[in-house]
This record gives C-alpha cells, structure tokens and sequence, in this order.
C-alpha cells in the first residue's frame, strides 16, 4: 500500500495480485480526477511487476481524462490511421466496438484476436497499452494476457541458450496478407512502403527491471529470423505454447467502467470473441509508445 497525497487528502493505493504471475487490481485510485504526479512511477513500476493492472468501477472518467491519464506515461500516443474508427473528439483514442450509428461502424469491431503485442511491427513499440470498457456483453468478449517474464524463467537451461541471441522478424505486409489475402500487389507495395518489416530480440530485457523476458510480437506477422523455415516455424510455436500456458495467463471479464492497463514489453495478450448479434460492446484503446527493443 501507499499513501500519495491528492489535493488535501491521502491516497492509500493498494495492489491485489490476480493470479500467482499475471495481474493485480488497483484500488484507491479515482481516474475521473487528476492524480499526483508520482503515481505514473508507481503505476509504471507495478505494471512492469504484474503484467496488467486492473481498476474497478472508473465510469464517470470521460474521454479526455483517459487521454490526460495516459499521457502520465509517455508523451507519444498512437493516432490510428483509420481516423473513422476513433473517438470524434480525442483521437488518441481508438475504439474497439460492433455498435454501429447513423449506418456506420463506430469503431473496429474484429480487433486482436491472435496473439500478439501491441504494434510489435514498428521500430518503437508499444510501451502501454490502456482499455476502458463503457459497454461489455454480458458473457464472453475475454481479454487474455500472458507474462513472458516468467514464462522465460522457467525454460530449460539448453533453450534459453538457443534462444538468447536470436531475432524476430516483424513484417506488417506479412500479416496483411494473412488478413486480406485477395490484396493487390498495389496494396501490398504501399503497406510494405507505410510499414517496414523489423527486427527485434526474441528474448528482451526490460529497461526498467532488467527482467529478461520472450518477446514474440504476433502470430500473423512475426518469425524467427536466421533459421530454416520449418524450424523457425516450429520453435515460435513452441514458445508461444509455453508462454500461454494457464499458469502464466490472467483472463479477464470485462465490466462496465473497468480500465486495463497492460506493459507490452514482456507480455503477450489477445481479445475472444462474443456473441456480436446479441451483445453491444464498446472499448476504448489508447497505446503509448517509448522503448526500442534491446
């Protein structure tokens, strides 16, 4: 627990662990209003020890507010390209949703449903990522994480010293074609020209902690680099098998007014599905970018 002082009156921020490696709720902490300047410290420490951190009941923090709070962490956000999709106002955040207005979506509704972490693609990661749910269906719709941190501490000896040297590669065009795959060599040009394939460590040592940890990015566009095919193929999905094992995993079941905030550089997470015909569902996304894999 700790105690931070907010316009007058004591903050006592408590952290409750989730599951034995992933996951701890934070209580004490009202997002609707501004908050000290060394809770970002705080906060940042504490996601970079469990993965994901979960805050209760934030339903009166508007749009700005979640921007503001987001801010506390970095000062470069991710501005979607698909500007439709975000926020009318703030567009800073995207919004993940299957409500449509006025004959148009209001957010992309398919989002995150392999593997993956967050903008993994890029040369400058995602550091944070922060989820705000306003409307939740009722069953399903999970978000999974897994902490690659402990995930990495308890491989053989013999694989970590295969694994320690080498590289991903990233490739965004790769993963577009697994998602459109009837795209036009035109198409595919002008995303290989918008995103560049990268290269980053596949074992990451966090900047922070000095953990080391698996760093995979995302099942439709990253692979081992600098083996056979076959090979590179099999052992990203050994690995991936191993990180999300139950063991190392927190699910969560979203509510009305919760806020996830989850550190990317050692984790890896994915959206389930839900009944989308039956069930509204809203989320609003805002990414933080700040770390250079090394």
């Amino acid at each position: 627990m700790a105690g931070l002082e907010q316009r007058g009156a004591t903050l006592e921020i408590s952290f409750r662990k989730l599951t034995r490696h992933t996951g701890a709720e934070v209580t004490g902490v009202d997002l609707s209003k501004p908050l000290p300047p060394r809770v970002s410290s705080l906060l940042a420490d504490a996601c970079a020890e469990h993965i994901v951190l979960l805050f209760r009941n934030q339903q009166a923090m508007g749009p700005a507010r979640f921007v503001d709070f987001a801010k506390l962490f970095g000062d470069e956000l991710e501005l979607h390209r698909q500007r439709h999709l975000c926020h009318p106002e703030h567009h800073e955040i995207f919004v993940v949703s299957n409500v449509v207005e006025n004959g148009k979506p209001i957010g992309g509704s398919r989002v995150g449903l392999n593997w993956h972490t967050d903008h993994y693609h890029l040369e400058i990661p995602a550091r944070f990522t922060f989820l705000h749910a306003v409307e939740a269906p009722p069953v399903l719709g999970e978000t999974r994480y897994a902490n690659g941190y402990a995930a990495y501490d308890d491989l053989p000896d013999a694989t970590k010293r295969r694994i320690d040297n080498l590289k991903v590669h990233h490739s965004r065009t790769r993963m577009f074609l697994k998602i459109l795959p009837e795209a036009t060599p035109e198409e595919v040009e002008n995303e290989r020209r918008l995103m560049p394939d990268v290269w980053h460590p596949l074992v990451r040592t966090h900047p922070t902690t000095g953990r080391r940890g698996l760093y995979l990015g995302g099942e439709a566009g990253s692979m081992i680099d600098g083996l056979p095919t076959d090979e590179a193929g099999q052992l990203f999905h050994e690995l991936l098998d191993h990180m999300i094992q139950d063991k190392y995993l927190y699910t969560h079941r979203w509510q009305a007014g919760d806020v996830l905030m989850s550190d990317n550089r050692g984790s890896i997470h994915r959206a389930r599905e839900w009944d989308e015909a039956r069930h509204r569902r809203i989320l609003w996304r805002v990414t933080v970018f700040g770390d250079r894999p090394f």
